[in-house]
């Protein structure tokens, strides 16, 4: 079958066919490629959870690396000894000898209950730590161990303006 072109030359319908299949196919491979670079660029991770007996807390690795930022899900604090206890956390590079700068500080964690499990969830875009930035604790605890976790999404630089969004 032949189908006539604007030249009235025509083409035929099989190479037409063939054309649009390839086309198809390279776009699906496009597709594919994209996809699997996103699922490489944004994934949901447990951050290794910390444990310490004094304060101020914090832990090497508790943040994102070069070029990469953490979208904070969940952070629960285990280990406050009594309803009296109070620990901060703190956005920071480090641990300073005085503590943490007022203007860091993010949320409190309290217990109701001796020996109760303290949760925050700031939200999907509340609490983004940049690269090198890291969780620091700091407070008053009668526990014998402090024990904290994370859950993090955590993004290659170049896609977190598109999570914010």
């Amino acid at each position: 079958m032949t189908i006539p072109d604007e030249t009235g030359a025509g083409i035929s319908a099989t190479a037409q066919l063939s054309v649009a299949i390839g086309d198809l196919t390279t776009e699906l491979a496009t597709e594919r490629r994209r996809k699997l670079q996103l699922t490489q660029d944004v994934a949901y991770i447990e951050a290794p959870p910390i444990t310490g007996t004094s304060v101020p807390l914090s832990q090497a690795g508790w943040g994102p690396n070069t070029g990469y930022a953490w979208a904070v899900q969940r952070i629960t604090v285990a280990g406050l000894g009594a309803t009296t206890d109070l620990l901060t956390a703190y956005r920071g590079n480090a641990v300073l000898p005085n503590g943490q700068p007022p203007q860091n500080a993010l949320y409190s964690f309290t217990i109701a209950a001796a020996g109760a499990v303290a949760t925050w969830h700031p939200g999907r875009t509340g609490l983004i730590l940049q690269a090198e930035e890291s969780m620091i604790f700091t407070g008053t605890f009668t526990g014998t161990q402090l024990a904290i976790s994370l859950d993090v999404i955590q993004l290659h630089g170049s896609k977190l303006p598109y999570f914010l969004l």
